[in-house]
């Protein structure tokens, strides 16, 4: 049996990958406003949407979730640029 402490890191360990995670989530959501309107002008134009940024779309959802899930304090798994890069294929 433990002694009812987990080690964790310091709440102070989290401030700089927060404050980076925030700017990139802010920079993540103008992203997905411009591929948002590229997919929309691309499906009209070509009857059907890009795959290649319909495959973009779903890994930056994933990575979207996973930042939302670290910042408020769901998981202590860090994001992408801490790991990998999420593949929506898996």
């Amino acid at each position: 049996m433990g002694t009812g402490k987990e080690i964790r890191p310091s709440r102070w360990a989290r401030l700089l990958p927060m404050i980076v995670l925030i700017v990139c989530f802010g920079l993540a959501e103008a992203a997905l406003y411009t591929i948002a309107t590229i997919q929309f002008i691309w499906s009209l134009v070509k009857e059907e949407p890009n795959e290649q940024l319909a495959d973009f779309g779903a890994a930056l959802s994933l990575w979207m979730a996973q930042n939302v899930k670290y910042l408020s304090y769901a998981s202590e798994e860090k994001p992408f640029p801490w790991a990998s890069w999420p593949d929506p294929k898996n």
